[in-house]
């Protein structure tokens, strides 16, 4: 299947759906990997409108499925790796990045629980991954290490009720917010994308602007929930 961000068309391996049927008709909520979902494609519309945070960078990506984002980001950094817990998913982002000969690519099987054993990376992806609000507490002391690290975080999300906790939780550390639409299969979605840093002790200055973002998005979060109640 092809994507086509700004100038670039990626076409990209996926699994066949009956196939995918078969495999997972036991647990429908592990095959989330097989698709490409809107918040990968406005990762990407990201990345091309700001592709100073890949350029010649060490990528990392994590819980990637099909991996849109980084093998998008491959033609920019110096070498992307793209993670995800189903083998399958790695064997389909190996197929796809031979076929779009990238050959600063890796793919493996991973856990984004055990992220915290790799190398360390200069950017972190991920893509509508705070969807399970039981897995939000482990999510943030991963990127809670990165960050520590000075690694980039960047986030791509829905805009869905569900996942504004756990981005409150990380507002703090806000460097940029995008928000675009993206429109899949006829359908328009509504996509943030945030860049998480760790601040600098002496920046007196970010930090205040920071500090003005965070206020500025609470109260925007709070707006819509209220908007939304009944």
């Amino acid at each position: 299947m092809a994507f086509s961000i700004g100038d670039q068309t990626l076409e990209i391996c996926m699994p066949p759906p009956d196939y995918i049927q078969r495999a997972y008709q036991r647990n429908k909520n592990a095959a989330y990997w097989a698709q490409v979902w809107p918040a990968a494609i406005g990762l990407c519309m990201f990345l091309q409108k700001y592709k100073e945070y890949v350029v010649d960078q060490q990528v990392l990506e994590l819980a990637a499925g099909l991996g849109l984002p980084g093998l998008y980001a491959a033609s920019f950094a110096k070498q992307v790796t793209i993670s995800d817990k189903e083998v399958f998913a790695s064997e389909y982002v190996k197929r796809s990045a031979e076929q779009l000969q990238l050959n600063n690519v890796t793919a493996i099987a991973l856990d984004w629980k055990d992220a915290v054993t790799l190398p360390l990376p200069d950017a972190v992806l991920l893509s509508d991954v705070n969807y399970e609000p039981e897995v939000f507490n482990e999510l943030k002391k991963v990127i809670d290490y990165f960050l520590q690290h000075s690694v980039t975080v960047i986030i791509s999300t829905p805009q869905r009720l569900v996942a504004k906790p756990f981005i409150i939780t990380l507002l703090p550390y806000v460097v940029q917010q995008w928000n675009g639409t993206v429109t899949l299969n006829d359908v328009e979605t509504d996509v943030s994308v945030f860049v998480f840093r760790q601040a600098q002790h002496d920046d007196s200055a970010g930090s205040a602007r920071r500090f003005g973002k965070l206020s500025t998005m609470i109260r925007q979060a709070q707006r819509d929930d209220s908007a939304s109640s009944p």
